[in-house]
């Protein structure tokens, strides 16, 4: 069985709705939307979330109508996630450290294909580390604004979130240790990609300090 480790009582909740009919088909789940939360609130625009809701919603952007199971269902839907965003703005904020993304676990001794070598559960983050990326990608040029060493930071996060890093991730053919170190890193790569970027604004509106 697969389970949502989470950080916040509510989603589990909101985890159950986006993994239902109340919500849109084409709905991100509970970990690309965290990821997708993360790399919003961490990258160097900053955007509204009612200008990055229908991303959420819909992130294939099929242009087919958004549609909720009933009105109730999508107001509590909506009110979660926001809440979800306003939880992660405050930990990145005041308490950086307690940063953990929103990943699936899967595997055990039974499952050899899912579980490592010792029986321990996989961390799944492709659907967080894909988020993520569109997050960036939904920025203005924000590739261009990195420094090479966060470039290099975010490379494993590209491996898992985008086609041609899934490409290259078959060919390295990683090990279950190398896949839980790069797991155990993403919540570093967060604070890092934050801390840069509010830096950067600080910078901007204290020059010469």
């Amino acid at each position: 069985m697969t389970e949502p480790t989470a950080p916040a009582a509510d989603l589990d909740r909101l985890a159950e709705l986006l993994g239902s009919d109340a919500s849109p088909e084409h709905v991100m789940d509970i970990s690309t939307l965290d990821g997708f939360i993360a790399a919003a609130l961490a990258g160097p625009d900053r955007p509204e979330l009612a200008d990055v809701l229908p991303w959420m919603l819909d992130p294939e952007r099929t242009d087919e109508q958004v549609s909720f199971g009933s009105e109730a269902e999508a107001q509590e839907l909506i009110t979660l996630i926001a809440q979800h965003w306003r939880d992660t703005a405050d930990t990145l904020a005041d308490s950086p450290e307690d940063y953990e993304p929103v990943l699936y676990l899967e595997g055990s001794d039974d499952d050899e294909d899912e579980a490592s070598e010792d029986g321990e559960q996989v961390s799944l983050i492709d659907d967080w580390c894909f988020g993520f990326v569109l997050g960036l990608q939904l920025q203005d040029e924000v590739f261009e604004r990195l420094p090479d060493e966060l470039k290099d930071l975010l490379g494993p996060v590209f491996l898992y979130g985008s086609e041609e890093g899934r490409a290259e991730l078959e060919r390295l053919q990683l090990t279950p240790e190398q896949h839980e170190s790069i797991a155990q890193a993403l919540p570093g790569i967060v604070v890092a990609l934050y801390r840069h970027f509010r830096e950067e604004d600080e910078d901007i509106a204290n020059p010469g300090e």
